[in-house]
């Protein structure tokens, strides 16, 4: 035996074996062919006998092989047994976060499949509104910069764009008889309509006179969605809507900013790894929405 085979070289092998195909090996370890191939040759150097005999594009264990194969599958059950009870016995982990409802609602809610698939061991508990009796581990906020004593991500900047139902926009009387909608801050109406003429240089007159106020972000995109009129909303908390065309793009043009959403870690939370994790992942899903939008 010239050296020691390695542990990742034999769980390629028991792989392999088991399925007798590199390419069925490779997916269910999730790696190349290549690499596959690789480590059965360092495991077949390391022990200095052949482990497979090749027969045309099959592959079949020789004796040596077989019996090695026999011994591993077992100890390899043994390992993954021990592995899974191992992590029984390790309470769950708490992710804390606190998120503006908008975000949580029209964002963040739809790509929680992905945050269980990424994290199967972390529950979550997302909260909308701050809790002096609660400790966040991360806090997503909606400003213009970062936040002093915290590690501050902006993940997303709004993209105003003016929207409307497809059937609305197709029947301009009933356009010009609809309504601007808008959303409340405070009882007054945040600026988007504004902001958004004074970027196009959109003439009014072509727009409905008449105006409809709303509390929420979510009341005013599904009065757009039905039909009740056009509103200005951040493309980024409308995905869903703009990729099935229950609402359509009246005009190209984007306002940018200033507003967007930020990811705050305080120092002590910088380094527990679950956040730190998190934080990554947050990061990959909103640099993945910048390039387009995203499934539900």
């Amino acid at each position: 035996m010239s050296s020691t085979p390695s542990l990742t070289s034999l769980r390629a092998f028991a792989t392999v074996g088991q399925c007798l195909s590199f390419t069925e090996g490779a997916h269910r370890l999730g790696v190349t062919q290549s690499a596959v191939s690789r480590q059965i040759r360092q495991l077949e150097t390391a022990l200095d006998i052949a482990l497979f005999r090749r027969i045309g594009n099959t592959i079949e264990l020789t004796g040596a092989g077989a019996v090695l194969h026999e011994r591993l599958a077992g100890a390899f059950d043994l390992i993954d047994d021990a592995v899974l009870e191992a992590r029984r016995t390790v309470p769950r982990q708490k992710l804390t976060l606190l998120a503006p409802p908008t975000f949580a609602a029209r964002w963040l809610s739809r790509r929680l499949v992905s945050f269980r698939q990424r994290f199967p061991d972390l529950d979550l508990s997302l909260h909308l509104n701050p809790d002096d009796n609660v400790r966040f581990d991360c806090v997503i906020r909606f400003g213009t910069g970062p936040r002093d004593r915290h590690s501050s991500t902006r993940l997303m900047v709004e993209q105003h764009i003016a929207v409307c139902a497809p059937d609305l926009w197709a029947e301009p009387e009933r356009l010009r008889a609809s309504c601007l909608l808008y959303v409340l801050d405070r009882a007054l109406r945040l600026p988007t309509w504004d902001n958004w003429f004074a970027s196009t240089q959109h003439e009014r007159s072509g727009l409905p006179e008449n105006a409809m106020e709303f509390a929420t972000l979510d009341m005013v995109t599904q009065a757009a969605v039905s039909g009740a009129g056009l509103a200005v909303i951040d493309r980024n908390m409308i995905e869903s809507e703009l990729g099935s065309g229950a609402l359509v793009q009246i005009d190209p043009v984007v306002v940018t900013g200033p507003y967007g959403y930020w990811l705050d870690i305080s120092t002590e939370r910088l380094a527990t790894s679950r956040v730190v994790h998190f934080a990554r992942w947050m990061q990959q899903l909103a640099l993945q929405g910048t390039r387009g939008p995203q499934p539900d």
